[in-house]
């Protein structure tokens, strides 16, 4: 059975208000479905009595065993308690940095019925409608959102605050805490490595030669062994020599978890800069590769540009590389390999009808320089890659 139908999703609307009613802060009039996402049943309540600071809406997230538009596609629960873990631990991040860029604030967990309450950050638009709302080149002061190479930077530099700060030895609980819950590491590495061959494999014209093919294998050894790593013990000395590229990432960190404040909007004119960022959404957080948080946001904007022509994401995938600053060589290949396979995974998840169905001719492109990316990261090929959509990786030390 797909989707709830519109009875079962009336009553578990009023399930929700009746589980929240006997709680007065957190008690709402009314629950709108927010559309968006796949996992989770997700809504804006109203509350019947706004809070003392003047907030009058949040967001109820109920979690069940299973994706929310396919309830025989099950998911572990333990996204549940993945979130609520980082959400508790975020604030200790944000203490560090500037307001510019905030995560949720959780203001109420039920484990028993898997609910929470979050930051309800309304007046936003996401990153991808952001772009898409302005696709060219141009990165002048306009009436539109700020430049798409101001909010790259800006991503970018959160991005690599939040990983250093998630593999400083403080958090070190933090890791092991979210280091034992491997159901969403081990989805994540099934979408992105475990279709990778399968996918391709139904586009021969896609594989050149017998060499492709060993190099995805290779690729697919590669992430399976890493699915076996886990955070490194504190005494444990001496260090492994790349502990520096591993640590706690979002797992999930796509333009729709990332909000962009419609005060940056208004105040445009003025400032040319970008008021807040909000990043949600944390339920796959896991013990991984940074490469995995980079190369699905390179691997997203990338994809836009290929269906949407939108060059203002590729103005962004610069100023998101610039902002995260100091690749090495070794991190650049690796996350280029993740952009690939992030892409070649997105042939899964892509609408196979209707509007948003895209020309088999487009795919089948989008495919091929895919594939390309995640050899070509294998081979370590540093000059094709120069002349390549992923330059950014490897020009901008």
């Amino acid at each position: 059975m797909p989707a709830l139908s519109e009875a079962e999703e009336a009553a578990l609307s009023n399930q929700l208000l009746q589980e929240l009613a006997p709680r007065p802060p957190f008690a709402c009039s009314s629950l709108t479905r927010l559309s968006g996402g796949s996992t989770n049943f997700v809504y804006r309540g109203t509350l019947a009595t706004p809070r003392p600071s003047g907030v009058k809406t949040v967001i109820v997230k109920h979690f069940k065993g299973s994706l929310s538009i396919n309830r025989d596609f099950p998911v572990d629960i333990s996204r549940c308690i993945i979130e609520l873990v980082m959400l508790s631990a975020l604030p200790g991040f944000s203490l560090t940095t500037t307001a510019l860029v905030r995560t949720p604030f959780l203001y109420y967990h039920n484990s028993e019925a898997n609910t929470q309450i979050h930051t309800d950050f309304s007046d936003t638009t996401d990153l991808r409608a952001v772009l898409l709302s302005n696709p060219t080149l141009d990165n002048s002061i306009s009436p539109s959102f700020p430049p798409p190479l101001t909010l790259g930077r800006k991503i970018g530099s959160w991005l690599r605050g939040f990983h250093n700060w998630a593999s400083s030895p403080p958090e070190y609980e933090l890791r092991a805490e979210i280091g034992q819950y491997e159901s969403m590491r081990k989805l994540k590495h099934l979408v992105n490595y475990g279709t990778l061959i399968g996918i391709l494999q139904k586009f021969p014209d896609v594989l050149d030669g017998s060499g492709d093919l060993k190099a995805l294998e290779e690729v697919k050894a590669m992430a399976d062994r890493e699915l076996e790593r886990q955070p490194a013990l504190r005494e444990r000395l001496p260090p492994r020599r790349d502990d520096h590229l591993w640590g706690i990432i979002h797992g999930d960190f796509c333009m729709l978890n990332v909000l962009v404040s419609n005060d940056s909007k208004r105040a445009h004119h003025e400032a040319g800069d970008v008021d807040k960022l909000f990043v949600i959404d944390w339920e796959l957080a896991q013990y991984n590769h940074r490469a995995y948080d980079l190369g699905h946001m390179i691997g997203d904007l990338y994809e836009q540009k290929h269906f949407n022509d939108a060059d203002s994401a590729m103005l962004c995938v610069r100023g998101f590389v610039e902002g995260y600053g100091g690749l090495s060589d070794e991190l650049a290949f690796r996350t280029a390999i993740h952009v690939g396979t992030q892409l070649i995974g997105g042939y899964n998840r892509r609408p196979k009808r209707g509007n948003a169905t895209a020309p088999e001719e487009m795919i089948v492109d989008m495919l091929r320089v895919a594939k390309d990316f995640v050899v070509k990261g294998w081979e370590k090929d540093r000059e094709w890659f120069e002349g390549s959509p992923l330059a950014p990786l490897f020009t901008n030390k």
